[in-house]
């Protein structure tokens, strides 16, 4: 794999004429490091790129693609030229062959200062830990996942405690490009919808003559790769032109047996043909702690599921969306929005919390 998509060399030259580029709020980088995520589901796990850029306020853009998606997001850092691409790539990342992105579970990513995000979880953490202890002194029984739920919020708003992150939903869902939210004093957040939705992201630094960064760029994957695609073509092309010549004198070795041939050539080798045997089909513990996962909610009337509701298939949808969740603040609500939305579940009683609990056990 190359070290960029084709796409980025026009974008560094100007020639990306079908996108069109629209400026948000500059990002605030006060430690010189930069995060990409999520910053709905994963901004309280994500990891600061290796490469440092100058501290201080840069410019961030989308490129947006047919007046709807956005193809890219960008912050640039100056306007020297870019001669070369290159991913980037977190700690921990440094030996992943091809391009590691980041994932996006929320239709959002956004780009932050590392050392203000470190600071906003602490102080996210501390807060919940807060609400957490009076609701716990007025007596109330975490069992009682309604009860729980109720104290939390009243809570909540006696200490006048709203979730910072919530201007990106309201603000994203207009006809701004791009929200900021400070994190910090000294740092902030600027989020933007991620292309079509969700996936995995990769981002690349822009690099200029000295090496140092230019701009840092996140792929929407929007644009397909026409070179990628061309050899791709072209290997497909010799295999099977190779493999014709390998028939042709295969055919010819088996047309000096005469007819029959290949009959006779099994025969004297002491070939005889065997009917393939099926592979034990296996389940794997994860699929098992799913599928029991479900069978306990069933049986414990937290949820309820339609007749003809297919239980493997649906611990199997269960397993694929709890590993997109790793590393959620909040998988409870995830996975109750989720259920609600599935086909084989008929209503939904367990509380946010109370299935939260469930995936923690």
């Amino acid at each position: 794999m190359s070290d960029a998509p084709a796409w980025l060399s026009e974008l560094a030259a100007g020639s990306l004429d079908e996108v069109n580029e629209v400026e948000g709020e500059p990002l605030k980088v006060p430690s010189g490091r930069i995060v990409a995520c999520d910053p709905l589901v994963f901004l309280d796990g994500a990891d600061a790129f290796l490469r440092e850029v100058p501290p201080g306020e840069h410019r961030v853009v989308v490129g947006v693609l047919d007046l709807m998606d956005n193809a890219y997001a960008a912050v640039r850092f100056s306007d020297a030229p870019i001669v070369k691409w290159e991913v980037a790539r977190c700690a921990g990342e440094e030996e992943v062959e091809g391009w590691p992105g980041y994932g996006v579970d929320a239709g959002i990513g956004c780009f932050a200062d590392a050392k203000a995000q470190a600071a906003f979880v602490a102080e996210e953490e501390k807060l919940r830990m807060e609400v957490s202890s009076k609701v716990v002194e007025q007596g109330v029984d975490p069992a009682d996942a309604d009860a729980w739920d109720e104290a939390v919020q009243r809570v909540r708003a006696e200490m006048e405690w709203e979730d910072p992150l919530l201007p990106i939903i309201g603000g994203l869902g207009g006809p701004d490009k791009t929200v900021s939210v400070p994190l910090t004093d000294e740092g902030n957040l600027v989020a933007f919808t991620s292309g079509a939705g969700d996936g995995v992201y990769a981002s690349f630094w822009g690099l200029d003559a000295a090496g140092a960064p230019v701009a840092l760029v996140t792929d929407f994957g929007l644009f397909g790769d026409d070179d990628e695609d061309d050899d791709d073509d072209e290997d497909l092309e010799q295999e099977l032109a190779e493999l014709d010549d390998e028939l042709g004198e295969l055919e010819e070795e088996l047309g000096e047996l005469g007819a029959g041939g290949l009959d006779k050539l099994a025969a004297v080798l002491g070939l005889v043909p065997k009917e393939p045997e099926p592979a034990p089909e296996q389940e794997s513990p994860l699929f098992r702690q799913s599928r029991d996962l479900l069978e306990s909610w069933v049986k414990n009337e937290k949820i309820e599921l339609e007749p003809d509701a297919n239980l493997d298939a649906f611990a199997e949808a269960l397993l694929e969306k709890l590993v997109s969740l790793s590393g959620h603040r909040n998988p409870g609500a995830h996975v109750g929005e989720w259920l609600l939305e599935r086909d084989e579940v008929a209503d939904v009683f367990a509380s946010d919390d109370d299935l939260e609990r469930d995936l923690v056990r």
